[in-house]
């Protein structure tokens, strides 16, 4: 299986937040859920589209909202966390002009004692004012290990494809 590229625009962030709240919250020794809000990150790059046959770049401009709660047990200790992340942006092919919405809405549940990775709800959409729905990937996947479904439930196309290569190909028609 192909790893997977989630846009990784906030993992960076993400990590340093994740890390940081554990630290604070562990050493209150605080049992209340903690949340935390990263707030709107902006973002812009681009994706070259030769790779996909395409002799284009895809121009990305968007916004990532992302928030943070972790539940402890009843030592302090974190059990689990939940990121609440979404983003909307445009994606522009550099030749024609040609300009897609793509948006995203779902929630990462990260189960620390037993080991797992529930992203549920609207992993990315993607629609062509012309043609409808281009991307749909949609659902709840469940994930034992990295890169490892255990459990798999609607449509997943950036899941077992590539994000590039499929936003390329709408940019194209």
């Amino acid at each position: 299986m192909k790893p997977i590229r989630w846009r990784g625009r906030a993992l960076a962030l993400l990590a340093v937040a994740l890390a940081a709240g554990l630290v604070a919250t562990a050493a209150a020794g605080a049992t209340p859920p903690t949340r935390e809000n990263i707030g709107v990150i902006p973002y812009e790059f681009s994706v070259d589209c030769s790779p996909y046959g395409f002799a284009f770049a895809n121009n990305v401009r968007g916004q990532e909202s992302l928030w943070i709660e972790t539940f402890y047990d009843a030592g302090g200790n974190p059990v689990k966390v939940v990121v609440h992340d979404g983003f909307t942006e445009t994606d522009t092919n550099s030749v024609t002009g040609k300009t897609l919405p793509f948006s995203q809405t779902w929630v990462n549940t990260y189960d620390l004692v037993a080991g797992t990775r529930t992203v549920v709800g609207k992993a990315f959409l993607m629609t062509d004012p012309g043609k409808g729905v281009v991307i749909l990937d949609t659902g709840r996947v469940v994930f034992d290990a990295p890169h490892h479904v255990s459990f798999e439930s609607g449509p997943h196309p950036v899941l077992h494809g590539d994000i590039d290569q499929l936003a390329c190909t709408a940019l194209a028609s």
